[in-house]
């Protein structure tokens, strides 16, 4: 017998990444953070870290995977369910300090009230989403995609990788759905890529365009092929009886919002993809709200702390991308 109240979660072997810790900055508050630096390759870490906090790459899988060397910009995975949320779980989400302040699905958010840690529900979205909002408690759409590493040598916890943005989420949803209808309704066990690419988007507040780099899933064979593998895949179910509607109802019941994270996941996800827009635990007042501050540029640094920059609407910018320009066109200073 089990302990009653217990909620087993999916085992974490380690994370996928398109980004790491690059340049120290100062916060307002005289807080040091790294800032995110974007890659255009996948880093798989473990759960390990350094002297300096960072995760320790996996080198035994990324080399088994690539075993020529070079950058990584595709790798091959397998999803565990049927349900395109139980694989690609997203919600919106605001942080502040080193946890989770507010996350919602679209219709209802669960939002923290006041320092007792408890949380209340409120409308969902509100003003914090969207580009054009330039608060240090901005709200970002976080996608988490859970997958089976195919070249690892043990079997028995998953590879998460997580992204803020619309880009991604939207192409990993995109891919979810186009291959869930071809097969007839199986996603467990079908052989994907998790893929990197460049892809041109348009930045909304200024209309440049620019390059970044987004992540999706594809299926590598004939549009008949996969069909026929997934016809192939629920017949086997059939024959042995496999009951994916109850195997997925027991995953929902593992699947927590961001809010009911562990401390130390939620501080991982500050770190990666909201480190200046949180505001420090000491500056939050008794209703759980930033203390009135008036921000003031850095000298010589020509950018209001906190404020959202065109480029951070992209998650996955290259690190050495630059806007796209047509003939004539210049760029805007202080920009990139």
């Amino acid at each position: 017998m089990a302990v009653k109240g217990l909620t087993p979660q999916l085992a974490e072997r380690g994370k996928i990444k398109i980004g790491d810790k690059g340049e120290v900055k100062t916060s307002q508050g005289g807080k040091q953070f790294s800032q995110p630096r974007k890659l255009d390759h996948f880093q798989i870490t473990t759960l390990q870290r350094d002297a300096a906090g960072r995760l320790l790459p996996d080198t035994a899988l990324m080399a088994r995977l690539k075993p020529e060397g070079g950058k990584i910009n595709e790798i091959p995975v397998r999803l565990l369910f049927d349900d395109v949320d139980l694989n690609f779980q997203t919600r919106y989400a605001c942080y502040r300090g080193n946890r989770c302040w507010c996350s919602g699905d679209g219709e209802a958010a669960q939002r923290l009230a006041g320092q007792n840690g408890k949380y209340q529900e409120v409308p969902c979205p509100c003003e914090r989403i969207g580009p054009y909002y330039n608060s240090q408690d901005r709200c970002k759409i976080l996608g988490t995609l859970q997958v089976l590493i195919e070249g690892t040598d043990r079997i028995g916890g998953v590879h998460k990788f997580r992204t803020t943005s619309w880009n991604t989420v939207n192409a990993i949803l995109s891919s979810l759905a186009l291959v869930k209808t071809i097969t007839g309704g199986p996603l467990a066990g079908i052989p994907l890529w998790m893929v990197l690419s460049p892809k041109t988007v348009t930045v909304p507040t200024s209309g440049q365009n620019m390059v970044v780099f987004v992540v999706s899933l594809e299926y590598r064979g004939p549009e008949s092929q996969l069909a026929e593998l997934g016809y192939g895949i629920a017949r086997k179910r059939l024959e042995h009886r496999v009951k994916m509607g109850q195997i997925e109802a027991e995953a929902r019941r593992m699947l927590v919002p961001p809010h009911a994270e562990p401390m130390e996941e939620q501080a991982e996800t500050v770190a990666e993809f909201f480190p200046d827009g949180a505001v420090e635990e000491g500056q939050l007042g008794p209703e759980g709200e930033p203390e009135a501050e008036t921000p003031s540029p850095e000298p010589g640094d020509g950018e209001v702390p906190g404020a959202v920059t065109q480029a951070e609407q992209f998650e996955e910018a290259s690190p050495t991308s630059v806007p796209e320009q047509k003939p004539g066109e210049q760029k805007e200073a202080g920009l990139f």
